[in-house]
């Protein structure tokens, strides 16, 4: 069953306009919230909760590089993708 935007617009008493942008904001909300959940899974399964935690595991020779590499690089991924979501959001609210 199809419902036009108008119409939730309207059952909600807001524009459409303004209904697509609190739907973008709870999207990207989502989005910054899954982020924040798979780096603090990352991060646990060595016992840290941050990359420069993961970093000072190599350097002190806690952990094999060859052995963290990929979840250090995803974890590093998941912070820039979070602040470019946190800009875009402080952009909109």
């Amino acid at each position: 069953m199809a419902v036009s935007l108008k119409k939730i617009a309207e059952e909600l008493s807001i524009t459409r306009n303004e209904l697509l942008r609190q739907s973008i904001i709870s999207l990207l909300k989502e989005h910054l919230r899954i982020c924040n959940t798979e780096r603090l899974v990352l991060c646990s399964k060595f016992g840290v909760s941050s990359l420069e935690e993961m970093d000072d595991l190599i350097v002190k020779g806690k952990v094999e590089e060859d052995d963290i590499l990929e979840d250090f690089q995803r974890v590093d991924f998941l912070i820039s993708k979070a602040k470019k979501i946190k800009s875009i959001l402080k952009g909109m609210e």
